[in-house]
């Protein structure tokens, strides 16, 4: 049994008495899954963990995504599972700080559970949002979820003059149904979702613009602030995230690798 408190009343919760290793025992990493499907996000603080034992760590939920080369990507001491997600004081760019997303939605094997290890923070900001998209579903109308779970979202990967990336695209049901609990969540974001299958960019674009807003509306969210040494893991099928460009002038590391769906190894 997990110690868990409750983050916000739609989703997270932080995690005590339990020290993260480069390898999980079945029970321990069943545990924690099992508290992901009803938190979303779930929190754990003073964890010291390397790139090698993070990755070790989440091939124990699922097989590993590795980042195709792109601009801006580094991976976290030569491992191409683990990417580095760093700001330097003189930089401009978050890496994934463009818009509320999921992360690797863009191929058939979708991300599953990413896990993000915070190793240096600004004094102040750079906190991470979460919307829980299974609370947003079931917010809408039953016409409205009728209606999406009939329709299929095209997802595309973006390359740094705005181009698709052949190979980096996919096509995925809009409702997404968790096959332990049931529950359904909206799988759609607007970072790489260009349109429905079957219609219009034109067309989908005043649907993909109201979901987006519905998704991450205050009551559906909650907020990590971030402190050295803290692992937070989330559902990519039940959550979106937004990461806060607010620290101009400090530094911030992390490193991040996501579990795509399937058997772990």
């Amino acid at each position: 049994m997990l110690d868990v408190q409750p983050l916000s009343a739609s989703l997270g919760a932080a995690v005590d008495g339990i020290q993260l290793t480069g390898r999980s025992n079945n029970e321990q990493m069943a545990s924690i899954l099992t508290a992901l499907d009803e938190y979303g996000v779930l929190q754990f603080r003073g964890q010291s963990l390397s790139a090698a034992a993070l990755r070790d760590l989440t091939a124990g939920i699922g097989p590993l995504f590795r980042h195709h080369a792109d601009e801006g990507v580094l991976f976290a001491d030569g491992i191409p599972e683990v990417l580095e997600m760093r700001k330097e004081p003189d930089g401009v760019r978050l890496f994934g700080g463009s818009d509320w997303h999921a992360d690797v939605t863009f191929q058939p094997m979708r991300g599953y559970v990413s896990v993000l290890h915070s190793l240096i923070i600004p004094p102040c900001g750079g906190d991470t949002a979460f919307a829980s998209t299974v609370r947003a579903f079931e917010a809408l109308s039953p016409a409205m979820q009728d209606m999406l779970r009939g329709l299929r979202a095209v997802h595309n990967y973006y390359g740094p003059m705005g181009e698709t990336v052949d190979g980096l695209n996919a096509v995925h049901p809009v409702v997404y149904v968790n096959p332990r609990t049931g529950h359904e969540s909206i799988y759609l974001n607007r970072m790489f979702v260009t349109h429905f299958e079957g219609m219009t960019s034109e067309e989908s674009r005043p649907l993909i613009d109201f979901l987006d807003k519905h998704m991450t509306r205050p009551e559906f969210t909650c907020r990590i602030q971030w402190e050295v040494g803290q692992v937070v893991m989330w559902n990519n099928f039940s959550t979106l995230h937004y990461p806060i460009n607010d620290f101009s002038g400090e530094r911030r590391l992390l490193i991040r690798c996501t579990a795509l769906e399937g058997e772990a190894a």
